[in-house]
């Protein structure tokens, strides 16, 4: 640290190094930084290291923010653990708002119902990637009970997109959702027109039936306001797996998905007051 320019304050500076640091940092930035002890903290403020002298000690002295690439980190750090902060509360404040929505009876959900920790899943069923993370979400449902997985059609990849989007959840009304879904993750078939009726004929489907609902305005206007969810969280293409409120962007490992699990399950028993 420059603090030599200010004799009186150097040498204050010099006898509380690590305590006068923290000072400035929890102070002048707001960075919890626990390095230092309760008591050296409780001594740095006793001892009269205050907030305003701080502040003065920093205008006087900008260089010491401005010369350390230490302290650019941590201030840069600090910066980014705020606005990740932030987003975390923002996407908890909105999904709770669409809570209705992703409890509505066109929702396909598998897993426990009052799970600690749920994964919101935006797919197309023409996605590479979604397919690719298809095993990796399965192995997620054998091994973590506690999770309720929610899938969120996002069609993007134009107008068979759509079509299966709609066909899921036509298999969705008939109980029959997972059996769609599994077939379409797992084909190597081009999807068109044929292939997505072929696919609900296969594991038993009512094609009339599904061809109806397909058709129904109310499953039009559901896909439509999943869309505009996605949008209002910033998933512009699939997949994305919001966790909690996390979110994963792009094709995902079972390991990365655990590690976001543990961390919302923390989150959620320390709120709890566990």
């Amino acid at each position: 640290m420059r603090v030599a320019r200010d004799k009186t304050a150097g040498k204050r500076v010099a006898k509380h190094l690590c305590r006068f640091a923290q000072t400035v940092f929890v102070l002048a930035f707001g960075v919890a930084i626990t390095a230092c002890s309760d008591t050296d903290r409780a001594n740095t403020l006793s001892e009269g290291i205050t907030n305003k002298k701080v502040r003065q000690y920093l205008l006087e002295h900008p260089e010491l923010v401005l010369d350390d690439p230490e302290i650019a980190r941590a201030i840069s750090s600090a910066r980014s653990a705020r606005q990740q902060q932030a987003s975390a509360l923002w996407r908890k404040s909105l999904l709770a708002d669409n809570a209705s929505l992703l409890d509505s009876n066109l929702t396909p959900v598998s897993g426990v119902v009052r799970s600690q920790v749920t994964i919101i899943e935006f797919y197309d069923y023409q996605c590479m990637p979604c397919k690719a993370s298809y095993p990796e979400l399965e192995q997620i449902k054998k091994t973590e009970k506690d999770v309720r997985i929610i899938y969120a059609q996002l069609p993007v990849f134009g107008s068979y997109s759509i079509l299966a989007a709609r066909a899921a959840i036509g298999a969705h009304r008939q109980g029959l959702f997972q059996a769609y879904h599994d077939a379409l993750m797992t084909t190597d078939i081009r999807l068109d027109a044929d292939s997505i009726f072929a696919t609900a004929a296969d594991i038993g489907l009512d094609t009339e039936r599904l061809q109806a609902d397909m058709r129904d305005p109310q499953v039009i206007q559901y896909l439509e306001q999943m869309r505009l969810l996605a949008d209002a969280l910033d998933v512009t293409g699939t997949p994305a797996f919001v966790i909690g409120d996390a979110i994963l962007l792009g094709g995902t490992r079972v390991n990365e998905l655990k590690a976001v699990l543990d961390q919302q399950r923390s989150k959620s028993h320390q709120s709890s007051g566990g």
